[in-house]
């Protein structure tokens, strides 16, 4: 097969992209560390007037149901908890990078994806994993399409209409298409950012996780199918019946307060995000 470096670089330098915030990737090296404080955490996130807006801005909403207004971020981390406000944060750094100049559609249909996934990678992570790790190599895994949406608007959302509904593979189409599939697009493209080596694998083998060097990518391999049977396809589709889905995903599937749980907090974020 030719090599995807070439139409990568092609497309990585083209596009228009927003760099992903830095006050994310610093928040990201702290998650790493085993003792955090909300000190810590409060000082980082006060340095980007911008995204703190937008955590205060959710933390406000009806989703927290916080009893007095949050006026601050250390007040916001004080009653919401870290996870919460990390959480928040980070997810609205994923909005920062979305193109102003793709379909508005496209890629609101896309954060959706990313977000029920991360929603679901998150819950099914075990102890032994930092669950807020496992929620961003979910909210991140395909943000190569973002690039293809981007460079060629058109042309990918009749490819994805193509693979809702007859079936191919996707990634296959992609490199016969634009040299490159999404999942090299969005290793590329991560790598680029700096973003921490987990969620690089899970974005460049989360279709075939047998290749996977990290085991949240399995999470996200099993989130992606669930957000997909919950109705945030990025493209609507014939999904496959549950009973033939791998186990983990039957499982997560058959709890039906768990689903109903991701499709609520799923509508409740993007609300109180997007608007």
């Amino acid at each position: 097969m030719p090599t995807a470096a070439a139409p990568c670089a092609n497309l990585l330098a083209a596009s228009k992209l927003r760099p992903f915030p830095s006050v994310a990737l610093r928040l990201m090296t702290l998650l790493q560390k085993d003792m955090i404080s909300l000190t810590e955490v409060g000082r980082v996130l006060e340095t980007d007037a911008a995204l703190s807006a937008t955590v205060l801005r959710a933390a406000n909403s009806p989703l927290f149901m916080a009893r007095n207004e949050i006026k601050s971020i250390p007040l916001a981390l004080a009653m919401l908890g870290m996870e919460r406000v990390s959480l928040l944060t980070l997810t609205a750094a994923v909005l920062h990078t979305l193109p102003s100049s793709v379909n508005r559609d496209y890629t609101r249909a896309w954060w959706r994806h990313n977000l029920a996934a991360a929603l679901v990678s998150k819950q099914l992570a075990p102890h032994n994993m930092v669950a807020e790790y496992c929620y961003m190599c979910g909210m991140l895994h395909s943000v190569g399409q973002l690039l293809l949406f981007e460079a060629f608007p058109a042309r990918y959302d009749r490819l994805l209409e193509e693979a809702a509904a007859a079936g191919p593979n996707l990634l296959a189409s992609e490199r016969d298409a634009f040299g490159a599939d999404h999942c090299q697009l969005g290793a590329a493209l991560l790598k680029k950012w700096n973003i921490p080596d987990e969620m690089v694998d899970a974005a460049a083998n989360y279709c075939d996780p047998v290749h996977a060097r990290s085991k949240a990518t399995g999470l996200v391999h099993t989130a992606c199918v669930v957000a997909d049977h919950l109705g945030f396809a990025v493209k609507p589709q014939l999904c496959l019946p549950v009973e033939e889905l791998p186990t983990p995903a039957q499982e997560t599937l058959k709890n039906e307060s768990f689903c109903l749980e991701i499709t609520q907090k799923v509508e409740a974020i993007e609300c109180n995000l997007i608007g």
